[in-house]
């Protein structure tokens, strides 16, 4: 299955090691991920919210380029990627004033295709319970939180994937993994976003919210979709625990390191060694290393 490929910024720098798992699970489970030549910065997080057009025509111009690859679907790891890109696609085809706009900005045909879809979504749906058939070393034992943040099926009529409030889609894929998974209400709560840097506070307070829900819940780790999410989680866990007096810490761990390492890669090949909070103990108790 050939699929264009958008990294996103952050998988060129503070998420390498998802753009690293994710190519070793996507080859594994015979997706050629084909990167976009020449891409740019899709606008998250703050474009949108400045300049709602120009948001749509940095999202435009990549999808010409991956339309000019000749691909049926663009795929990308990051949830604020995929949420621009399908928001950017979804205006485009539904609103005549909005692409005859974009046509002059970008110098070409708006475009909203290829189909977009997250690589959570590519795999649940094209992959499905396949994945299972790939598992060598079973995640047997590991009491996990799946986390979906709130980009990744939201706003339902643009995401068109999964429950936007109850999704279940990263559950089924951790239990095909032979892991268990909680049931917890904070599947889709926000950790705080973009305002990682400028206001750290309500990272503190609703990123403290997840981690706490996911705690009191019996998870061993969050796994995640969303490379902020994973930052905002793990980089400021330690702040955000010594904020409300915790002293139970998480590993932030992406869905595709589960895969690897279910597959049979090791954490090393995975980037697992770049997680502030190491999942390496908990993986040592499991027996899982």
């Amino acid at each position: 299955m050939n699929v264009a490929y958008f990294p996103g910024c952050s998988q060129h720098g503070l998420a390498k090691e998802n753009d690293l798992s994710s190519r070793i699970v996507c080859r594994r489970l015979g997706i050629n991920l084909q990167e976009i030549e020449d891409w740019n910065c899709c606008g998250a997080t703050a474009a949108h919210s400045l300049n709602h057009l120009l948001a749509i025509g940095l999202s435009a111009r990549n999808l010409s380029r991956a339309r000019d690859m000749g691909l049926e679907k663009i795929t990308t790891p990051c949830a604020g990627c995929f949420n621009r890109l399908k928001t950017a696609s979804y205006a485009m085809k539904n609103n005549q004033i909005i692409a005859e706009k974009v046509q002059k900005i970008i110098g070409e045909p708006a475009p909203h295709e290829p189909e977009v879809k997250s690589l959570l979504q590519l795999i649940s749906e094209e992959i499905g319970q396949g994945v299972q058939q790939k598992v060598i070393k079973p995640l047997s034992g590991l009491r996990l939180a799946a986390y979906y943040g709130c980009l990744l099926t939201r706003p339902k009529q643009i995401s068109a994937f999964d429950d936007p409030d109850q999704p279940v889609s990263m559950d089924h894929l951790i239990q095909a993994l032979g892991a268990e998974t909680i049931s917890w209400g904070y599947k889709t709560e926000c950790c705080g976003g973009g305002y990682a840097a400028s206001q750290t506070g309500i990272v503190y307070d609703l990123g403290g919210q997840v981690l706490k829900a996911a705690l009191d819940g019996g998870a061993e780790a969050i796994v995640v979709a969303c490379p902020m999410c994973q930052a905002n989680l793990d980089t400021r866990q330690e702040a955000i625990c010594q904020s409300k007096g915790e002293t139970r810490r998480l590993p932030i761990v992406y869905f595709t390191q589960l895969m690897g390492l279910a597959f049979g890669y090791s954490p090393a090949e995975l980037g697992m060694k770049r997680l502030l909070n190491s999942p390496y103990p908990l993986l040592k108790k499991k027996h899982l290393l």
